[in-house]
């Protein structure tokens, strides 16, 4: 056995106490079974209630002994883990939400600027064709055809 193996209960649970508090509770129980319960306190209102979950052992006093020391270290280290990856993933999305946040005020303020706005186009006339011998109808009544106001003059 290595040093880390034969670590006590308190030196396992030790790490985990320096951030917080610990309550341990052991009853017994039948064929002198002895059931603990190690259950971490939140530290804030608002914490996720993943942090708080109670780590229960059931066996002999014997078993217990043996098992439980390292049950708990492992308990603590995900405790840990699952703690700082917590805190990191709060830390993102406020970072994302702050950018949203910015991205939103940016393109808020863009719009209220009249440099930011696209100055309208106006639309390209129609070309003008040659009109046909059919086209003369669909002009309007105010100017005659040209060969109207010619035969109107040599009268």
């Amino acid at each position: 056995m290595n040093q880390t193996e034969t670590m006590g209960l308190f030196c396992g649970l030790a790490p985990m106490l320096a951030n917080r508090t610990v309550i341990m509770t052991i009853a017994g129980g039948a064929n002198a079974c002895l059931t603990v319960s190690i259950i971490p306190k939140k530290l804030k209102d608002d914490e996720n209630d993943v942090l708080t979950m109670p780590l229960c052992a059931t066996g002999t006093a014997e078993e217990l002994d043996r098992d439980l020391p390292r049950q708990l270290r492992e308990f603590v280290e995900v405790h840990a883990a699952t703690a700082s990856n917590l805190d990191r993933i709060k830390q993102e999305l406020a970072a994302a939400e702050r950018a949203d946040d910015e991205a939103r005020k940016e393109k808020l303020k863009g719009k209220k600027t009249p440099s930011a706005e696209k100055p309208a186009v106006p639309p390209k006339p129609e070309p003008q064709g040659t009109l046909g011998l059919f086209d003369v109808a669909a002009m309007s009544d105010a100017a005659p055809p040209a060969a109207t106001v010619v035969a109107e003059v040599n009268q």
